[in-house]
């Protein structure tokens, strides 16, 4: 059997039911502003990292070339007091370049 509406065998027949009432709802949005109070409390610690300083001490020492053994010390040690000390912040790779250049002489 063929539901097609040109079909002659089965023609198009109409019956009405009674009425019903359907509800289109419609909804619209309602800005509703809820507030959530945050507090945020800052807590501070200190946390220890090494910084690494170098310290260097230069010092000048009088070499005599008929001085003994001796003198040469008491030089030195007169030297290092009247010596001043310099702080220097260098790098590792300074530090190391200067000994090398030291070393070299």
């Amino acid at each position: 059997m063929s539901c097609h509406p040109c079909d002659p065998f089965c023609p198009t027949v109409r019956v009405y039911d009674p009425p019903v009432t359907v509800f289109n709802d419609i909804f619209h949005p309602q800005i509703v502003e809820v507030v959530h109070r945050v507090n945020v409390v800052n807590r501070h610690h200190c946390v220890p990292c090494e910084k690494h300083l170098y310290e260097y001490c230069y010092h000048n020492e009088e070499v005599s070339n008929e001085g003994s053994q001796r003198s040469r010390s008491h030089n030195r040690s007169r030297n290092h007091n009247s010596s001043r000390s310099r702080y220097a912040g260098v790098s590792k790779v300074k530090a190391k370049a200067k000994a090398k250049a030291k070393t070299s002489r």
